[in-house]
């Protein structure tokens, strides 16, 4: 169907009226026109310093709306929206919306004309930037974003993905020539003592506006009504193309309704695949953001469920309970089209449970969710969450993970570096990659900026067999880029950086890119090979040199912004003299995916170092999810544990880790007098605080670099040690005699480099059973042998701390 794109007379007419110039209207009307016709969408930027950007916003969306009103039947026809979004949506989104806030002036400036046009099958929501997560899942027709004060880039990401193809989005900007300079709420997040905001960058302002002149289907109006970007030629004419058809599977097991949900051929091999899953098994699926990845597997989920032919219970998890709202939605939107009517368990307005007849889908944090008993288990963004919590999803019966790859929660091959890769050892699974977008068609030039300008899509540089020749020969050199050049000539060497991030870290958020563009305290080191190509991409925040005063206040417990090291040390070990010293955080450290494992990341912290003593710093530090591989990393590079989060994580399910190295003889005797205390802690912590700990971590989270004994008396009543000798002796149980044994598997712990020798299994038996107070039964399993085996065990390594520790004790 071709269809006209104009505004009507009345529009015409009432634009006339308040002085909007007929090329802007043409421009809008081309803009509307090309994004129905490719099923893209089209941004028109809107500079000003007055409320006259708000009040053209209102016209020129008012307009489009109607005009959008006009042909919502034959998208809905042409399957470019579902049935049941029979009405325009619009989205607001500024930084504030209180009474008598500038944002709330320009809200009210864009609805006082935009509500004049758009007719009645309209609906408006207007957000905050803060409450982004009540869109998570939505999708609009037309967006109004106010970036005139305030935005993250973790915003943009978010809100600019929910238009749809056929959409239009408006930004809100200030002038360019002042945008340039000016500072954003989020600038001044980023002032921590000893800067000020003059200190402040702009780097990332500049290249947001640089990408607005560079890229296709962005259109800018100045605040004087003239079009500075325009279509190259105007066009009012757009021929609605339908959706292409998708085949429907003749064999299939699933209902046929359940199929022509499904909008792409990728969808059709998801659900087909959750076929294969009725006799058990482990899909694995990645995508890019917006492939209706979620889409799929909730929609497919019911079929399971109804294959089954039983009672279904579905346990569904992610890093946070946003993330599996549209899984939730197109379940409960497959049990409509099958003639069920679900019932639905809400929290804080996000879906949390789903039931239906003999089928209930339950959202549950990651740590929760294995300890349920399910007939499947569904892990939705699953490279978000901790490592070792996916392994415990591994040996259920039917289990699905789900990950995106580029895009704001993008993951990329970290996934399958740190995950994938171990698991094919444990057991076969079918993987299943999504590429065509579900949103709006292939090659949409929004997100080719979106992803641009976040860099989203960044990869690291390629590397070659020379270039394994020169890692193997660790021919590197550390430098200091300079950011400056990086951002402003959008140099290949920032995606490079930023790619390594993205391929080797879980979890990547577009504000990370523009804090190290803006930051004062942040700075960038890079491991190059003497050819120039990065291996190792470093991010470091300079923190300490706090003025007495701020410390004092830091002590009573104020929080200055950054300098998180120091306050922790100010506040868990009281050492107000540690926050004077100056060092450097080490923010994220990551190797080229490929060259994992080789070496460079120990070679960059080394060069690192080297400078930070050149310089005359005090200690490096770094704080990190705990892992057993990245704790065993920073100990076998010489830094010290100091602290541990009381919990994890809630998004990534890890509990967080503060590690430092000494460099300055001052920071040493204030390091090592922390590393002692927290390993003291750490003792009694592990049978309350952090019970759930995994014992492969406690055991790295003991070693220290010092070498020496802790400090710390332990007193046994002659009693005590009799009864120790009946337990070695085999007279006395375990049970009967644990207030003995307590105190001589602490000391085993606090113990220096001259302690006796257990392996690895050992240690973990003793964290486990001991300090942590497992049963019998769950620590044999933790070791895969029977109780009977375990406790002969427990006893034999016991027999050996008390012979080696009992003169110590006499």
């Amino acid at each position: 169907m071709t269809v006209k794109v104009r505004f009507d007379k009345d529009v015409r007419d009432y634009a006339k009226g308040e002085k909007v110039k007929d090329d802007i209207l043409k421009l809008t009307e081309t803009a509307l026109a090309q994004a129905l016709e490719k099923f893209h969408r089209r941004m028109i930027v809107i500079e000003g310093d007055t409320l006259r950007k708000a009040e053209l916003a209102g016209i020129l969306a008012g307009a489009s709306a109607r005009v959008l009103s006009e042909v919502l039947d034959e998208l809905i026809k042409k399957r470019l929206r579902d049935e049941s979004e029979d009405k325009i949506e619009v989205l607001y989104a500024t930084d504030a919306l209180g009474e008598e806030t500038f944002g709330r002036k320009r809200y009210e400036a864009f609805r006082k004309h935009f509500d004049v046009l758009a007719g009645s099958n309209v609906e408006v929501k207007a957000v905050t930037f803060k409450h982004t997560r009540d869109i998570l899942g939505r999708t609009y027709d037309l967006l109004i974003l106010d970036m005139s004060y305030d935005y993250s880039p973790n915003d943009l990401g978010r809100i600019i993905e929910t238009v749809r193809g056929g959409g239009l989005i408006f930004i809100l900007a200030n002038p360019f020539k002042k945008w340039k300079d000016m500072w954003t709420g989020f600038h001044k997040s980023l002032v921590t003592p000893p800067y000020t905001i003059d200190d402040v960058k702009k780097r990332f302002n500049r290249r947001l506006i640089r990408k607005f002149t560079e890229h296709e289907g962005i259109y800018i109006i100045t605040e004087n009504g003239k079009a500075r970007k325009k279509p190259k030629r105007s066009k009012s004419q757009a021929r609605i193309k339908a959706r292409k058809g998708v085949p429907i599977p003749e064999e299939r097991l699933f209902p046929r309704e359940l199929y022509e949900m499904a909008l792409t051929e990728g969808q059709v091999e998801v659900i087909k695949a959750f076929e294969e899953l009725v006799n058990g098994g482990m899909l694995v699926l990645t995508a890019d953001r917006g492939r209706g990845k979620s889409v799929s597997v909730g929609i497919a989920s019911i079929g399971l469920a109804l294959a089954l032919g039983k009672r279904t219970r579905i346990v569904v998890t992610a890093p946070e309970l946003e993330n599996v709202q549209a899984l939730f939605r197109f379940a409960k939107k497959a049990l409509e089209r099958l003639g069920f009517k679900p019932y639905v368990v809400e929290e804080k307005g996000l879906i949390k449970e789903l039931y239906a007849r003999k089928i209930g889908l339950r959202y549950y944090p990651p740590a929760e969710g294995y300890r349920k008993s399910a007939d499947l288990y569904i892990l939705d963004e699953a490279a978000g969450i901790h490592v070792p919590i996916l392994h415990k999803y591994l040996n259920k019966e039917r289990v699905v993970y789900s990950s995106t790859i580029h895009g704001y929660e993008g993951a990329g091959r970290g996934f399958s570096v740190k995950f994938l890769k171990r698991a094919r050892e444990k057991r076969e699974f079918k993987e299943l990659h999504m590429d065509e977008p579900i949103r709006y068609a292939e090659n949409d030039p929004i997100e080719r900026w979106l992803f641009d300008v976040l860099l989203l899509d960044a990869e690291p540089v390629e590397l070659t067999e020379e270039d394994y020749e020169l890692i193997k020969r660790k021919e590197v050199y550390l430098e200091k880029p300079d950011l400056d050049d990086w951002f402003e000539n959008d140099r290949e060497d920032l995606r490079h950086f930023v790619g390594i991030y993205i391929l080797a870290h879980y979890r990547n958020r577009p504000s990370d890119v523009a804090l190290l563009a803006d930051a004062p305290h942040h700075e960038a080191r890079v491991l190059r090979l003497k050819n120039g190509k990065i291996v190792t991409a470093i991010q470091i925040a300079k923190e300490g040199g706090i003025p007495k005063k701020v410390i004092d206040k830091m002590a009573k417990g104020y929080k200055p912004r950054g300098n998180i090291i120091p306050d922790m040390m100010v506040k868990h070990h009281y050492l107000k003299e540690f926050a004077r010293l100056k060092g450097y955080r080490i923010v994220r450290i990551a190797t080229h995916p490929d060259a994992m494992d080789m070496g460079l990341g120990s070679k960059a912290l080394e060069l690192l170092e080297k400078e930070a003593r050149e310089k005359g710093l005090d200690w490096i530090g770094s704080g990190f999810g705990a892992s057993e591989e990245l704790v065993r990393f920073w100990i076998r590079n010489g830094f010290a544990v100091v602290h541990l989060s009381p919990a994890r994580n809630p998004v990534s399910g890890e509990f967080t880790a503060i590690v430092l190295k000494p460099i300055s003889e001052k920071a040493k005797k204030l390091i090592k007098k922390a590393n002692d205390e927290f390993r003291i802690r750490l003792t009694e912590w592990l049978s309350d605080t952090h019970r759930e700990l995994e014992p492969e971590i406690a055991r790295w989270l003991f070693e220290t670099p010092f070498g020496e004994a802790v400090d710390y008396p332990v007193h046994l009543t002659e009693i005590q040690k009799k009864r120790l000798d009946a337990f070695t002796g085999k007279v006395l149980t375990y049970d009967t005699v644990v207030d003995a044994v307590r105190p001589i598997v602490k000391l085993y712990f606090l113990d220096g480099w001259m302690k006796p020798y257990l392996d690895d299994r050992q240690i973990k038996l003793l964290i486990y059973r001991v300090l942590q107070a497992h049963s019998w039964e769950e620590t044999a399993k933790l070791i895969d042998r029977t109780e009977t085996f375990t406790m002969i065990e427990v006893r034999d390594i016991i027999r050996g701390l008390w012979y080696y520790y009992k003169r110590l004790l006499d």
